[in-house]
């Protein structure tokens, strides 16, 4: 039979709880602005120099890789508060938005820098959000 606790050993529990706020190390910032650069640098890149069909799906699958890490780095990472629906909303945002240069970079047609910029930077501030969001606490 289990033996209830008074106010004091309740306060007890509730201390010795895990605490879900840890924070992100600065090489889990550094990563994270290295993988936002390094997708808008792809995204872009992959528009402007009208590669290939197949290059431009491993382009996008290698983007959408990336989003789909982070998120499942963030969802195994121990000691770490639940995605909130903000969270959840800026992941799917930015992976929907993939289809901006999506259909740029399938084409096959070379897109002038500043509209190829401007269709990369769609998903990447998604993706940007989200990992700031993330961050915050």
């Amino acid at each position: 039979m289990e033996q209830e606790l008074g106010a004091a050993g309740q306060l007890g529990v509730i201390d010795g709880a895990p605490k879900l706020n840890k924070a992100a190390t600065v090489r889990e910032r550094a990563l994270g602005v290295v993988s936002v650069a390094v997708l808008l640098a792809g995204l872009a890149g992959a528009c402007t120099s009208g590669v290939p069909a197949v290059v431009g799906v491993l382009v996008l699958a290698a983007a959408l890789l990336l989003m789909i890490a982070w998120s499942w780095f963030h969802l195994g990472a121990t000691r770490r508060r639940p995605h909130t629906k903000a969270e959840n909303a800026a992941i799917v945002f930015a992976t929907m938005m993939l289809g901006a240069p999506g259909s740029k970079i399938l084409w096959g047609d070379p897109a002038p820098l500043g509209a190829s910029l401007v269709a990369a930077a769609l998903p990447t501030a998604g993706l940007l959000f989200y990992l700031v969001l993330r961050w915050r606490r």
